[in-house]
């Protein structure tokens, strides 16, 4: 799981960590609770390549066609945004707070997916422009996923 590789690695940064054997003794064991109780509120949802935070990025809104993604160039703890394609001058930089094959799900999905895991309904110009398109049940695209194997 990748919440527990999470944890062994932030675990092996807390060694690198000048400290008594017993403090990082005790620091690991806070992490342990730490950890543990994330995955007992989130479960999967945390699954990511790391959490951080980060008070650039967290400004940034969702779109369902970003202008911008978050990278970590080199690969340290420093939060890059990569332009996804020309940005006018004035145009709000967006990022997605969906995988990239959630992005290629129905409008429907994606929404459903917002709503239960950050408590908001996407109203970006994709989400609008498809506002007429038909409900596709997340259990459909999942069979049709499946058989095209694109994600």
């Amino acid at each position: 799981k990748q919440w527990y590789q999470r944890r062994v690695r932030d675990c092996k940064r807390a060694h690198a960590i000048p400290l008594t054997k017993d403090e990082k003794d005790e620091l690991e064991q806070r992490l342990d609770v730490l950890y543990d109780k994330i995955y007992e509120e989130s479960g999967t949802f945390t699954d990511v390549e790391g959490t951080g935070l980060y008070e650039v990025q967290s400004k940034l809104n969702h779109s369902c066609e970003p202008n911008v993604q978050v990278k970590f160039v080199s690969s340290n703890d420093e939060v890059s945004l990569v332009a996804l394609r020309d940005i006018a001058a004035g145009e709000e930089l967006s990022i997605s707070y969906l995988s990239c094959c959630q992005l290629e799900s129905s409008r429907h999905s994606r929404r459903k997916f917002l709503l239960e895991n950050y408590l908001f309904e996407c109203g970006c110009a994709k989400c609008k422009a498809q506002i007429d398109d038909p409900d596709v049940t997340s259990e459909e695209e999942d069979e049709e996923d499946s058989e095209n194997e694109m994600c």
